[in-house]
């Protein structure tokens, strides 16, 4: 027997079907991203092949704080965990071997201040891991030669041993005096704090050399130096160092330094004045390859080169000069990235991730002639990867997805050997970006990216936000960006792009030096009239601006030369150049770095380019995000502006976030990540919608 369906319901489902059918994206019966969506994400790192066998780290937010980091190994085409609470490993003997203590007791005694590195091993089988090295020490890095020796670096704290030596080495006795010390704060130096460190006045990373139980210092006690990286055949390590410094920041970089492993002897190698040296990896056990960077000494912006050196003729030999492609993956993401992608070699040439334009291949640069192949095709943007087989396994993300872990055969095809984000991804309505072109006044064709809002409807015109990428040597890329996308799904088209000073685009196109908001705020400008002009569903009267850290510079300067913008959020944003210059952890640097001066030499340019001196022209309303521990961008280049605004008697609102810094949007806790983009998205809806 048949039911009759009532005309009211017929139509309903009629209505239903035409509305499923007249959307923009087609993804009737998914879910909305949501608010917190990121929580869902895993993230896919330190990729590892032994013995033929896949292993690799895999992390999830913690909805209290936090992250999860699991060991899992791919067995038959599924990732099976191994062990819990593990962020690095690596094998020895057969046996995986990773740093962590396990017991209570153990737990305690590092919680209290004891100087103790506990090492786990797995064996075969990976059943319970048990004890495999304790150490009377607390390291930081490790650099092994053999399991009883091997080179670490430890975290100094003048400071704290200045307190030690009072308490006659009772490290308790100087651990409760450090405590009653905490309601104040002592600077003697620059830096004096770190964004994402806190106070870093009378810290230095310090290099030992451990033999047997014996532990020997290897540094000054005021220089900084990196891990040393030891040849195949473990006669030499090679490290950087840096001198510190108390007043005028110094002209050169680090300094590459040489030793001896038996008779722990060095030798400071002088390639090139005012360098910085980086990417050191032994070639073989004479070579090794590193980047070098010469901006300082080309007093301009630029990528690091690539170069080889051999230690036993001494001989330098460029391999790339790092005009167009640079070392790594820039593109931008708010929902977790991979690890480093290291760099590898075969007898012809040099391996890494570079970035070009919107995403990110490996390459291949022959030592021969330059020549550069690229290794994976476009549709990929490779995060990290290791040789397997007669290819590559690689951890990447394919179009609007999270990360997997694929492999890339010699021709460059690549295909999935995992489907960890695919599933929860697939449920929900992913948007799809919208590119267009456009041309800057140095005549330069420039792309430009537009998510539609989900479900859009045809004909409609909806509310828009411009979202403007941080760096501003980083990239916006085509992958999946939780904001964007929240946005998207709120009704909202966003609108991003890569202007001037953007990385991905060769060193000529990222030296902005003397240029920054002036050639890339017309780029960003004239992207936005390309947008109005080619996309038919944007209103060009609910137009709002957001972006974060540069993306906040350029957020405070757009809103005091033009009020084409109905609304704008400001985030962890510069204001002023002479407050910036010296009060961020890296003001002094970046300052010179892109205007060539100080504010003593040329305080005039430096305020003429300072939002702040515009902000008497601001009528935006405009909501100001900032966090107190932010040392990059300090809590006074919010404070300036709002303060300004509400002077001016602009609609205005600051939320400042306790106890997060300037990662607040990709690292900060879940419920203020949450409050953050509730607050923005609010301010958009107040005022565009």
């Amino acid at each position: 027997m048949v039911k009759k369906i009532s005309v009211s319901v017929l139509f309903l489902v009629i209505n239903l079907l035409f509305a499923v059918n007249t959307t923009g994206n087609g993804d009737g019966g998914k879910k909305p991203i949501g608010i917190d969506f990121f929580l869902d994400v895993k993230t896919i790192s330190n990729i590892q092949v032994e013995n033929g066998n896949i292993f690799f780290i895999l992390s999830q937010i913690k909805k209290e704080g936090g992250n999860s980091n699991d060991l899992y190994q791919l067995i038959n085409g599924k990732p099976v965990r191994l062990s819990k609470n593990v962020s690095d490993y690596f094998f020895r003997n057969g046996k995986i071997i990773f740093r962590g203590a396990r017991e209570n007791k153990d737990l305690e005694k590092i919680k209290e201040g004891e100087q103790l590195t506990i090492f786990q091993q797995l064996s075969t089988g990976y059943q319970e891991a048990d004890e495999w090295l304790r150490l009377p020490v607390k390291t930081g890095q490790i650099e092994w030669i053999e399991k009883d020796r091997f080179f670490y670096t430890y975290s100094y704290d003048h400071h704290f041993e200045l307190l030690l030596k009072e308490s006659n080495g009772d490290r308790k006795e100087a651990l409760k005096k450090k405590e009653e010390n905490k309601n104040f704060r002592i600077f003697d130096e620059l830096p004096f704090w770190s964004n994402g460190r806190g106070d870093v006045s009378g810290q230095r990373t310090h290099l030992y050399y451990y033999n047997k139980g014996v532990s020997k210092l290897l540094s000054e006690t005021f220089e900084n130096t990196s891990s040393p990286k030891v040849s195949p055949n473990k006669k030499i390590a090679v490290y950087t160092r840096r001198d510190a410094y108390y007043g005028k920041v110094p002209e050169t970089g680090n300094r590459l330094i040489v030793l001896d492993i038996e008779t722990l002897k060095t030798k400071e190698i002088n390639l090139f004045d005012k360098a910085s040296y980086g990417g050191i990896e032994f070639i073989n056990d004479d070579e090794i390859f590193l980047t070098i960077n010469r901006g300082r000494e080309h007093d301009k912006i630029e990528n690091s080169g690539l170069y080889r050196y051999n230690l036993r003729t001494e001989k330098l030999t460029e391999i790339y000069d790092g005009s167009l492609y640079g070392v790594g993956n820039s593109i931008g993401s708010d929902v977790g990235r991979g690890g480093r992608a290291k760099v590898t070699f075969d007898k012809d040439g040099v391996r890494f991730v570079t970035t070009v334009v919107d995403y990110a291949p490996l390459i291949h640069i022959a030592y021969k002639d330059g020549k550069v192949t690229f290794l994976t095709p476009k549709g990929i943007n490779i995060q990290e990867y290791v040789p397997y087989k007669d290819g590559f396994l690689a951890v990447g993300i394919v179009g609007q997805q999270g990360s997997e872990i694929y492999y890339i055969d010699k021709k460059g095809n690549y295909s999935p050997l995992t489907s960890i984000n695919k599933p929860v991804f697939d449920e929900h309505k992913i948007v799809k970006p919208i590119e267009i072109t456009y041309v800057n006044e140095d005549n330069r064709t420039l792309k430009g990216y537009i998510l539609p809002p989900a479900d859009y409807e045809k004909g409609k015109k909806y509310p828009a936000i411009l979202d403007i990428h941080g760096g501003p040597k980083t990239t916006y890329g085509t992958v999946f960006f939780h904001e964007m996308q929240y946005w998207a799904n709120q009704g909202y088209a966003v609108l991003f792009t890569n202007p001037t000073g953007s990385d991905g685009q060769g060193s000529e196109f990222t030296n902005i030096r003397g240029k920054v908001v002036d050639t890339d705020y017309r780029d960003i400008l004239a992207f936005v009239d390309a947008a109005l002009e080619q996309i038919d569903f944007i209103d060009s009267e609910r137009l709002g601006v957001t972006g974060g850290s540069y993306g906040g510079l350029m957020t405070n300067w757009i809103i005091g030369h033009t009020n084409r913008f109905k609304a704008a959020v400001s985030q962890r944003g510069i204001s002023s150049w002479l407050s910036f210059s010296n009060t961020s952890d890296i003001g002094f640097s970046f300052t010179y770095n892109y205007w060539g001066t100080n504010i003593w030499e040329n305080g005039q340019l430096l305020w003429e380019r300072s939002p702040l001196k515009y902000a008497d022209q601001v009528k935006t309303p405009t909501l100001f995000i900032h966090s107190e521990e932010d040392y990059r961008c300090w809590l006074v280049e919010g404070l300036q502006m709002y303060y300004a605004l509400q002077y001016f008697e602009v609609p205005t609102r600051i939320v400042v976030f306790k106890n997060e810094n300037h990662e607040l949007s990709r690292s900060g806790k879940p419920a203020n990540r949450i409050k953050r983009l509730s607050e923005i998205t609010g301010w958009f809806d107040k005022y565009l919608k």
